[in-house]
């Protein structure tokens, strides 16, 4: 069945299909003909000390791999039509006794692997830090007895929050955050240094992975470089980077790097892209992006503003083609949502890229707002809403300073937006919502 034959028209309210309309029941409307809808069908409750925090798909199946981050477990999930099944379950390094996470995952184009970015924290007898380092964790997702193998461990730069693979399998990207304490984040040792890592693959053997390329940050004017999310283009050699801190976008070729021997950001090929504010002078604070395929072969970069509740969309060369607010007037007004001046209403965290008949969509996972939120891409510089779909199970979050209860993180969807997953990080759940 297609996307668009399980599309349907209408306004929805009561369930758990939900599109644009405004407070006082006026405003968007229906959604045009052809918009794309989703419906939450299942949500898979965890053990609560889970943290699910990131799921994504294994190419070409119908599985999935979740990290649950501080548990340090892998599930392997079955997508089917109306709900998720376990497949496997694998638990790493349970004799670690250290606050050291798995903090992403990304998966081989052959499904055959998955890379874990695994953050390192040593402390001494006192309890004090003494290095907070990071490795990239190949591991088998096949699903087999082998599942959760460890295949390979690389090391990388520290505190490692996301990694990507190219589409040809060859190079994997890790972004390096540090999380350093001018930053609020856990890394308190001095001297450590954020940085993207480039690791080659040869062959896409895990056991043949070596570092070939650490591009280290120096900061900027607007906060430090700390690398959050990171992505790669079509071609696999351009590296797309987010820098929470700064309010900004790293972007390199791999190709440019060869014969240089301590690449930085201030290196003339690194291209660093100062990200706007909203339109009251609210920095975003980037986090999650992702590749974007456009009709003809072309692609954009999708941008998360956790901060001011934006969708930014950039160009391959760095120009902003979009800064678009995540609309109030636009979402269903039964969705929680944050009501604090300090903070974003909705707070958009991680992205997923798909198309539903050549046209390009782009989902955001809504953290304050227990939601997925679906924007139609066709026009780069002009997103328009099409729905949003709140997930989980047990939603006990309102209009307040807290917002949604179950807080969706992680996100993956088909490539042809037939399904969307959410990782609830406080609910420790994922969610599946399928196209109607």
């Amino acid at each position: 069945m297609t996307v668009t034959t399980r599309m349907i028209l209408g306004v929805v309210f009561g369930g758990v299909i939900l599109c644009g309309c405004a407070e006082d029941g006026g405003g968007a409307g229906g959604p045009a003909a052809g918009q794309y809808l989703a419906e939450q069908v299942h949500t898979l409750l965890l053990g609560s000390a889970d943290n699910a925090e990131v799921v994504k798909q294994v190419p070409g199946t119908d599985r999935a791999v979740l990290v649950s981050s501080k548990a340090r477990k892998l599930t392997l999930l079955r997508v089917e039509a109306d709900r998720l099944t376990v497949l496997r379950e694998a638990a790493l390094f349970e004799n670690d006794a250290t606050e050291s996470e798995l903090t992403h995952v990304a998966v081989a184009p052959d499904g055959a692997w998955a890379v874990c970015t695994r953050t390192l924290i040593e402390v001494d007898g006192g309890g004090a830090q003494t290095d907070c380092g990071g490795e990239l964790v190949f591991v088998d997702v096949s699903d087999g007895e082998a599942f959760g193998t460890v295949l390979a461990q690389v090391t990388v730069g520290p505190m490692p929050d996301a990694a990507a693979v190219s589409p040809d399998g060859r190079w994997v990207a890790v972004a390096n955050e540090r999380d350093g304490p001018d930053a609020w984040g856990k890394c308190v040792v001095p001297g450590e240094v954020p940085s993207v890592s480039i690791v080659e693959v040869p062959d896409g053997d895990p056991a043949a992975a070596v570092e070939r390329h650490r591009v280290t940050m120096v900061d900027g004017d607007t906060g430090p470089r700390e690398p959050e999310t990171v992505a790669f283009s079509g071609d696999g050699d351009l590296v797309v980077a987010t820098l929470q801190d700064s309010h900004e976008l790293l972007m390199f070729r791999i190709s440019d790097l060869e014969g240089v021997t301590a690449p930085s950001s201030t290196l003339d090929a690194v291209r660093i892209v100062a990200l706007p504010p909203d339109v009251v002078g609210a920095g975003p604070w980037p986090d999650g992006v992702a590749r974007v395929a456009l009709p003809g072969g072309g692609e954009v970069f999708a941008v998360a503003g956790e901060w001011n509740d934006t969708l930014l969309v950039v160009d391959p060369d760095g120009a902003i083609l979009a800064n678009h607010p995540i609309s109030p007037e636009d979402l269903p007004p039964g969705l929680p949502r944050v009501i604090d001046g300090g903070s974003p209403l909705f707070s958009p965290d991680s992205v997923a890229g798909f198309s539903v008949d050549g046209r390009p969509h782009v989902a955001l996972t809504l953290r304050h707002a227990g939601a997925v939120v679906v924007y139609d891409l066709s026009d780069p510089a002009a997103p328009v809403y099409a729905s949003a779909v709140a997930v989980g199970q047990q939603e006990a979050g309102g209009r307040d300073e807290d917002g949604s209860t179950v807080r969706p993180e992680g996100i993956a969807a088909a490539p042809d937006g037939s399904w969307i997953l959410t990782a609830n990080e406080e609910e420790s759940s994922v969610s599946l919502a399928v196209a109607r």
